[in-house]
């Protein structure tokens, strides 16, 4: 499927506000609403649109540490790499996982309620796996940029 000028403008609106009516969404894109609605299946269909989600905000739930942390393992063998990406799909603290070139293997964003809960994650949890050889942690100090809505303008 290629996109059209008519779908990156639905795709835009789509990111900023995911609970728009079919109705108002056709409206903003100068659309009727039926052409507008199979174009959204569309779109989902040839997986441009995987899902849709609720942003919640992690700090008035109590969750206002975010920890970025390194992992190497013991060997970049197969047990050891199905080992680790297995556990982390366990981990409910574990928001993102990255398989990293570099200098680390994996590359881990971990959100807890505070430093002990973070010590308690990386003792219990993550150390507990006989495939990490080595982490190294980093904790976010302030966020500067958060965005959910992906670039489109090179498709233009």
């Amino acid at each position: 499927m290629r996109l059209d000028q008519i779908d990156l403008r639905l795709l835009a609106e789509l990111q900023s506000n995911a609970r728009i009516s079919v109705t108002a969404l056709a409206k903003r894109i100068a659309l009727t609403p039926t052409p507008c609605a199979r174009r959204i299946q569309q779109l989902e269909a040839a997986g441009f649109i995987r899902g849709y989600v609720t942003l919640l905000d992690q700090t008035r739930l109590g969750l206002p540490v975010n920890a970025f942390v390194e992992v190497r393992l013991v060997r970049e063998g197969k047990a050891e790499v199905a080992e680790l990406e297995s556990a982390v799909h366990r981990f409910p603290e574990v928001m993102e996982c990255w398989a990293m070139s570099g200098g680390y293997d994996y590359l881990l964003r971990v959100v807890t309620p505070d430093l002990e809960g973070y010590n308690r994650f990386l003792r219990d949890d993550l150390l507990s796996l006989r495939c990490v050889d080595h982490v190294e942690t980093s904790f976010a100090l302030q966020r500067v940029v958060e965005r959910t809505a992906l670039p489109l303008k090179h498709l233009r």
